[in-house]
């Protein structure tokens, strides 16, 4: 921490100060009145990651403001002025009334613990309000979090007035509205089931930001767009801006300013309804995240999926090397019948076709079996006992007996606004963990929303959640929304997986959407899925292999039949059996280890099911790495693939999973300036993986 006095004081004055007040936290800790009678000197606290540093003032009058926002390495301030962080202005009464919002100082803290955690307090007398601002830098690469919270200690109802997570006026560097961009990216969760056609649009948008430049993105549990914007200054450094929670929304708005282009970022919750917080409430605002980085769009995605790996994600999947997991989901082997999703009896699985596929998937090398939609009965989970006459109970057992985890599919839409809603959608989904032994509860929305659009619904959501870990601490929620809409973070925060698209579609649109929720999400917790009846090149090895390496950028999971099949499906030849069970242990021994701490670079464009496409995983700290090549149709036989990440000065082995190309050695500057690949025949694909010497 580093606190400065106002310009004609130094460092004397402050430990007089020091002195007088008989502890050093004195130097952090302000009191309201004594700061009016003292005139304390403005004091400014600069919170650093390793990538992103803020300096937070108090300035004498007790106002707080944001002086600096800057990446070390490129040393630009995107704050061409101190940004006053404002404050709700007003609030109404219960019976209706607006009142005027008096804010007074009251005290700040830092907490080094843990980073640097810098806690500020207001009060307000009539009404009796509190407010808390938190600003977070954790140790590492990444953004600072910033949290605010609203106490209503008035003794009656309040309604609040929106309060703004972020609001910023930044500077462009150079003042240039010509190098600007704009980054954000749709959710993609469930568009192609009506037409898959559409996924051949770009999920990925990008802007040239001008002087007149309006854009606002919102961010609801359904199908728009994940709460993450990125400003680009020509490929050489930018800002990121995201918000936590659903129902939130993110505004990006260009001026001409005296230092050139200047944009507002503004974000906050979805309404401009005031929201009522009961006596003694305290309200929430949805957390902000805000980093800079140095580089290009990928250095950025690079910086936050560090930050979501250390702070943002389950600790499993931080402290068990073996996830992600492989997951066979058992929808399409288990339906009554098979020939199609809008069949209503491929949607009720049973027990005779479920004992056989288990048993499979654990000879290939799975991890994890899903019991998918429709195994209960009535309104509450209870199971089917004409179509599992054994009980879910013994099916869940029968799984953990192969080495199996059992991942178990409820729907449920009761409210999570209320405490009532919240208990009884939680009372449901403990019966999968502790009365049938289930290891992870898979949500969906067969029945209803999984998440209302509605401030409370959300912030209710993720309580449930929150205690449902707590009770249940090998509790694990599996997240699918009618695909995967639900992709902000603080959903992820509580997440193992999130499916990300709900396609029928071939292999394409997995490459696709996972190319684009890339930039923003982690590949670790995003679950990457191909459907039904979608297989690449049916009966065919070469087939089969694309289609797995398809699935396996991410968390892996398909939806396929039996090998022996149960489900109306083509039985797989040993060639094929002997072919996934090499590409499982692939996965597992090389694969995993760079999805969950890579970084990750989109080298080729974006999938168009004619050019090669793909992308690398490479961790320097490893000194390993692998491009996933695809060649979906006949066309150029050569490539010469750019490598990004590596050390020009070391040499690396380069060497091809399915031998198509010799192994060879080069150092990484010859890497970096292109590797000659040469792939015959399509749709094929193909492992590249690279190892410092």
């Amino acid at each position: 921490m580093k606190i400065y006095s106002g310009r004609n004081r130094g460092p004397l004055y402050l430990l007089t100060l020091a002195i007088f007040s008989g502890s050093l936290t004195a130097l952090v800790m302000f009191s309201a009145e004594p700061s009016a009678r003292l005139a304390l000197p403005d004091s400014i606290w600069n919170l650093t990651t390793d990538d992103t540093k803020l300096s937070i003032g108090i300035d004498s009058s007790g106002q707080l403001s944001l002086y600096e926002l800057s990446n070390p390495a490129t040393g630009w301030n995107w704050l061409s002025a101190p940004a006053v962080v404002p404050l709700m202005s007003e609030v109404f009464t219960a019976a209706k009334q607006k009142v005027t919002v008096h804010w007074i100082f009251k005290d700040a803290h830092l907490d080094q613990r843990d980073g640097q955690k810098l806690s500020v307090r207001f009060t307000c007398a009539s009404p009796a309000l509190e407010l808390r601002s938190e600003w977070w830098a954790r140790p590492g690469r990444g953004p600072i979090r910033h949290a605010m919270f609203i106490r209503n200690a008035s003794g009656q109802a309040i309604q609040f007035t929106p309060q703004a997570s972020i609001d910023l006026t930044l500077a462009a560097p150079n003042g240039n509205n010509k190098v600007l961009q704009a980054w954000y990216v749709n959710d993609e969760g469930a568009l192609w089931g009506a037409d898959p056609g559409i996924a051949k649009i770009s999920g990925v948008v990008k802007d040239i930001v001008t002087p007149t430049y309006h854009q606002e993105i919102a961010a609801t549990p359904g199908y728009d767009w994940v709460p993450m914007v990125f400003l680009e200054a020509n490929g050489a450094q930018g800002i990121y801006l995201g918000i936590e929670w659903s129902h939130c929304f993110i505004k990006m708005n260009g001026q001409t300013a005296a230092t050139g282009l200047a944009v507002q970022l503004q974000a906050g919750h979805s309404t401009n309804v005031a929201i009522e917080a009961p006596a003694g409430c305290e309200f929430e605002v949805p957390p902000a995240l805000i980093g800079t980085y140095r580089g290009d769009i990928d250095d950025a995605g690079n910086s936050l999926r560090k930050y979501l790996f250390a702070y943002s994600m389950p600790a499993e999947l931080r402290t068990d090397v073996t996830y992600p997991k492989l997951q066979w989901n058992a929808f399409t082997a288990t339906g009554k019948t098979h020939s199609s999703q809008t069949e209503p009896t491929s949607w009720d699985p049973v027990a005779v076709k479920y004992y056989p596929l288990i048993k499979e998937a654990a000879a290939l090398g799975f991890e994890e079996m899903t019991v998918d939609v429709g195994w209960w009965q009535g309104n509450e989970p209870d199971t089917d006992l004409i179509d599992w006459p054994e009980g879910m109970k013994a099916a869940s057992e029968a799984t953990h007996q192969l080495g199996l985890r059992c991942v178990l599919y409820w729907t449920d839409s009761v409210d999570t606004r209320t405490p009532h809603g919240r208990a009884l959608r939680a009372q449901r989904i403990k019966r999968l963990i502790t009365e049938y032994g289930a290891d992870t509860w898979r949500s969906d929305s067969t029945r209803g929303a999984v998440i209302r659009d509605d401030y409370w619904a959300v912030k209710g959501f993720y309580e449930m959640l929150d205690t449902l870990k707590k009770e249940l601490p090998r509790f694990q929620w599996e997240n699918c929304s009618g695909g995967g809409p639900l992709k902000d973070y603080g959903a992820l925060k509580r997440a193992t997986k999130i499916q990300i698209h709900d396609s029928i579609s071939p292999a394409i649109t997995n490459r696709r959407v996972f190319y684009d929720s890339s930039h923003v999400l982690h590949p670790i917790q995003m679950q990457s899925f191909l459907g039904w009846h979608a297989r690449t090149l049916p009966g065919q090895l070469q087939g089969l292999v694309y289609d797995f390496r398809s699935v396996a950028l991410g968390a892996f999971m398909w939806w396929f039949d039996s090998p022996n099949p149960t489900n109306g499906g083509q039985a797989w030849t040993e060639a094929e059996r002997q072919a996934i069970a090499r590409s499982v242990n692939t996965y597992k021994t090389k694969l995993r280890p760079l999805i969950r701490t890579a970084d990750l670079y989109h080298i080729f464009p974006r999938p168009d099911d004619k050019n090669w496409d793909g992308l690398q995983y490479f961790d320097p700290a490893a000194g390993k790495g692998v491009v996933f090549i695809f060649k979906p149709a006949e066309g150029a036989n050569s490539m010469s693939i750019r490598l990004r990440g590596l050390d020009p000065q070391k040499k690396y082995r380069i060497t091809f999973d399915d031998a198509t190309n010799p192994t060879m050695e080069k150092l990484g500057a010859e890497l970096m300036q292109g590797l000659a690949v040469t792939l015959k025949g399509a749709p094929i694909s193909e492992l590249v993986f690279i190892e410092a010497q």
